[in-house]
């Protein structure tokens, strides 16, 4: 009997551990602690002070990410040293403070990037598109070389980056600036072409349903985690602005939609219709599209992103921002916005976020750099370029009976976790096996092939009975 309350209680303990390893298995991560408030944007970067004039502008060097900061009304320069070749890309992020009183749709930031000579490039105004909703502004200045460009900014020389606030904001704060300049090696041969046209209004493929994974966004463009054909979760307290990363191939293209977890058939659901928003940026943090909302009746309140394909002579094109964009290959940015309670009442607390996310489009050639376009920050790495191409594949099973992506994803998390508990389980049964045979050769008992029982005198084979 005492035996057998001891291996009783061996392997009751085992059961238990491994059922409590388990559940530690299937255990998503923790939520921020929402008494902290709304995350922040978070500016990484080299310290700069912007100057009052272009006689004093701080340089800013290709790869590095600076921070600088701006007041309502003021005007920074900084200068940047260009060749006669390279597409350069200046990106600026003014991030004011979630919950900043910002009322106005005409607060905001506008880039300029001028030439040698004083001449403008390209000048971006980006202004709060929803009022009283405070969130970063991203987008970028560029410079083109190609036929297609303004010629006289062309040339070699130091050119210079302005950054101004509007005047007369509603918050008298100042706003965390962070910038970025890209250079992008010139091209010597391969496919420069735009994207066919009615690629660019076709209609978007539909993103994946089925269950979401956890994916914490980030709190800025440099920390964002990848994210690939898929569905997602996230946390989110109201006015935070979530980043993440999407691995975009030459031909692919990115389709995404933002769900909120509100009932459909509460008609007040309809109020909703700005409570989450959604933008796409490229590469180098230029705005490639605005998320279009949707709060249909019957259906979750939603924000919906759709790109046209990625092809390098898209920056040429005579259409919208939204098409010159796609012309850069690399990690794309979604940036999901949930619009903080003053405007939308029903967000009052932590809200989880579902982001569908579908990569779109075979992979193609693109364009022979004459230098490498990754260190510069441009394209894809092999890692990043397989991570695409998987997320392309079908969804569904095909032909052959192989699963799709969607399928295999499923596959892999319930392969992982029965590995994990698999392994815990064996763990633990070689524990309770040892344990057991010290406790028999402590009681006198000769365990093996021939073990004697003491009390008997028989012979018997194997461990003592458990019970």
């Amino acid at each position: 009997m005492e035996h057998r309350s001891r291996h009783r209680a061996g392997f009751t303990a085992v059961t238990a551990l491994c059922a409590v390893a388990t559940m530690a298995v299937q255990i998503p991560v923790a939520a921020a602690d929402s008494a902290t408030g709304a995350r922040e944007y978070r500016v990484r970067g080299t310290p700069v002070r912007g100057a009052g004039s272009g006689a004093d502008a701080p340089s800013l060097r290709p790869g590095r990410t600076y921070a600088d900061r701006l007041g309502p009304g003021e005007k920074r320069f900084y200068g940047v040293d260009l060749d006669a070749k390279s597409a350069a890309y200046v990106s600026a992020v003014a991030a004011p403070r979630p919950g900043a009183g910002v009322v106005s749709y005409r607060d905001g930031v506008t880039v300029t990037l001028k030439n040698p000579e004083g001449g403008i490039c390209d000048t971006t105004p980006r202004r709060i598109e929803t009022k009283g909703v405070a969130y970063p502004l991203a987008d970028y200045v560029t410079r083109q070389t190609g036929s297609g460009s303004v010629a006289s900014c062309r040339t070699a020389g130091r050119y210079l980056v302005t950054v101004e606030r509007q005047a007369g904001s509603a918050d008298p704060d100042s706003w965390p600036l962070e910038l970025r300049l890209m250079v992008e090696p010139p091209v010597k041969g391969g496919s420069t072409g735009q994207a066919p046209e009615g690629s660019w209004h076709a209609e978007p493929p539909q993103p994946p349903s089925g269950g979401a994974r956890p994916r914490q966004g980030g709190r800025g463009f440099s920390d964002a985690p990848l994210v690939s054909t898929g569905v997602w979760q996230d946390d989110f307290e109201p006015g935070e602005t979530h980043f993440y990363r999407v691995p975009v191939d030459w031909g692919q293209r990115i389709s995404a939609i933002a769900e909120l977890p509100a009932d459909g058939a509460d008609k007040s659901t309809r109020l909703l219709g700005q409570a989450v928003v959604m933008r796409a940026y490229n590469p180098a943090r230029g705005l490639a599209k605005r998320g279009t909302a949707l709060a249909p009746e019957g259906e979750r309140p939603q924000s919906e992103v759709s790109t046209a394909p990625a092809a390098y002579g898209n920056r040429y094109a005579k259409a919208d921002y939204s098409v010159r964009a796609m012309s850069l290959t690399g990690g794309y940015y979604l940036a999901v916005t949930l619009n903080p309670p003053n405007v939308e009442p029903h967000l009052d607390r932590t809200v989880p976020v579902t982001l569908r996310v579908r990569i779109a489009g075979q992979a193609s050639s693109g364009p022979a750099y004459d230098g490498n376009a990754v260190t510069a920050g441009f394209g894809l790495t092999d890692a990043e370029k397989r991570e695409a191409r998987k997320a392309a594949s079908p969804l569904q099973p095909d032909p052959m009976g192989r699963p799709g992506a969607e399928h295999r994803a499923t596959l892999q998390a319930v392969a992982y976790t029965s590995f994990g508990t698999g392994s815990l389980l064996l763990v633990g049964l070689g524990v309770w096996i040892l344990t057991a045979r010290r406790r028999a050769a402590a009681d006198g008992v000769r365990e093996g092939p021939e073990a004697v029982d003491p009390t008997t005198g028989q012979r018997r084979y194997g461990p003592p009975p458990a019970w």
